[in-house]
């Protein structure tokens, strides 16, 4: 492959954005039905490639990545919308409803209350986020802005907490 000079990359860059700029957001627009939405993810694919420039360089088929990069940015940019979601009031009653009476609906959901109720905000955004939502620790880390570690362990005594509820003679089912 020709080297290539970091104002040639520059040029190469401009140039694959002016022929996939109307493919790429016409492909977000239709998966998104968001047109601004659809613009800023475009914006942001090209603004990550030119902070990293050398990367064009490395691509051999430069639409399908320009693509695979977008549905990337948009996937990320769903999951960091979530967790607004977190603070939903009657989040837990839709927690394993499933296949409960409605006797049983109730109790759990007071367990669960009793139990949320009694720790901090943080633990129990920690808690939703990986037992309700599934988040993996590394995002929960990111979005919360803690080591791997700490999330780790204040989820552990969140269920311990649970645990010893359950102990304690009340039953979730």
């Amino acid at each position: 492959m020709k080297k290539y000079f970091r104002k040639d990359t520059f040029s190469l860059i401009e140039k694959e954005y002016t022929m996939n700029y109307s493919y790429l957001k016409n492909f977000l627009v239709k998966l998104t039905n968001d047109q601004n939405l659809a613009e800023d993810v475009v914006q942001e694919v090209f603004s990550r490639l030119l902070k990293e420039p050398e990367k064009i360089l490395e691509v051999q088929y430069i639409k399908s990545w320009l693509v695979s990069v977008s549905k990337n940015i948009l996937i990320d940019h769903y999951r960091k919308k979530k967790p607004h979601l977190l603070d939903e009031v009657d989040l837990m009653e839709n927690l394993l409803e499933d296949h409960l009476t409605p006797e049983k609906i109730t109790m759990r959901k007071e367990i669960f209350d009793n139990v949320l109720s009694n720790i901090s905000k943080e633990e129990k955004t920690i808690f939703l986020a990986k037992e309700y939502y599934g988040y993996k620790y590394e995002e929960i880390s990111s979005l919360m802005g803690l080591p791997i570690s700490t999330i780790k362990s204040r989820l552990f005594r969140v269920r311990k907490k649970i645990l010893s509820t359950l102990e304690r003679g009340e039953s979730i089912e």
